[in-house]
């Protein structure tokens, strides 16, 4: 009876050892490392965000607020901006679609641009997704993101809204942090 007590007893502690370890490995990943994977390649946010892998571009033309054509080394490709939803201005016209269209083709259009890839290539209608920055920066925080960051300059002078589209979040907090100020100063879309 005692062995059985006893075994009983040890299933009881190993039981717990396990779930408690379960639960701190959870919330260790959770909180701390938001692991992402792509061809077989593993990537912390972290890394992804100190490590800056920027493409030099130029744009060529300018399709609405958050889509541009770029030329990178002689090759056209069309550009999605990451984390920013503008109004429509091609064959859908929706309110501020024209400014924010106008917006970005005045800062960006025969300028050059540096786009950086977070996790997915292309979206469904084969467009590069990126971060569109005005500079070549070395580090990204929140300083350089509101003042390089092309993305977030739609979204804090109200031409955009920021949306997720996941894998694609890193900076997503940023643009949303910059939503919430536009939104209470109503400037723009937020008017």
């Amino acid at each position: 009876m005692k062995k059985y007590i006893k075994k009983i007893i040890t299933v009881i502690l190993l039981v717990v050892i396990a779930i408690l370890f379960a639960v701190y490995y959870k919330n260790y990943l959770n909180n701390n490392i938001n692991i992402y994977q792509e061809n077989n390649t593993i990537t912390s946010i972290d890394n992804l965000n100190n490590q800056v892998e920027l493409t030099e571009a130029t744009v060529t033309k300018v399709i609405d607020g958050d889509t541009i054509w770029v030329d990178i080394n002689g090759k056209e490709e069309k550009v999605r901006f990451i984390g920013v939803n503008c109004p429509e201005y091609t064959t859908k016209i929706e309110e501020y679609g024209k400014e924010a269209t106008e917006y970005t083709t005045n800062e960006l259009l025969g300028k050059k641009v540096y786009l950086q890839k977070d996790i997915s290539q292309t979206d469904d209608y084969n467009r590069l997704l990126r971060y569109v920055w005005l500079e070549k920066i070395d580090t990204i925080n929140e300083e350089n993101i509101e003042n390089y960051l092309f993305n977030a300059k739609l979204v804090i002078n109200g031409y955009a809204q920021s949306n997720y589209y996941k894998p694609d979040i890193s900076l997503q907090n940023y643009l949303e942090k910059f939503e919430k100020e536009a939104k209470k100063q109503k400037i723009g879309i937020w008017q």
